[in-house]
């Protein structure tokens, strides 16, 4: 077993993500808002680092949607279909601000039913 750990920035991709995950019969996980550190300094009171100012350009601090973060345990062979199904709907994770698809080994896990 693994833990996924899959950060989307577009809601929608990750809504389409979800559905065609199910679709493959890989069910589970917890869905969570996120946002990162840029977002949130954009946001805040607080002084910005001088690198802020030039990265400031690339973001949209009013911008309420949040980045949505799928944390899922499953099996080998689902991590490589669930994958290739982000692949499919992002056209790739290479560009900057899409996502972030990420898994740990798990030692030991309780609660979880296989169907």
């Amino acid at each position: 077993m693994q833990l996924l750990f899959l950060i989307l920035h577009d809601k929608k991709q990750m809504e389409q993500v979800l559905v065609r995950m199910m679709e493959a019969g890989i069910r589970g996980g917890t869905l969570v808002e996120c946002e990162g550190v840029l977002q949130a300094l954009g946001k805040s009171g607080l002084k910005k680092p001088p690198v802020f100012g030039s990265l400031q350009q690339y973001l949209n601090p009013e911008d309420d949607d949040k980045s949505r973060m799928l944390l899922a345990a499953m099996s080998a062979t689902d991590i490589e279909k669930t994958h290739r199904i982000v692949l499919e709907v992002t056209g790739g994770l290479g560009r900057a601000n899409t996502g972030v698809f990420l898994t740990l080994p798990l030692g030991f896990t309780d609660g979880l039913t296989e169907d």
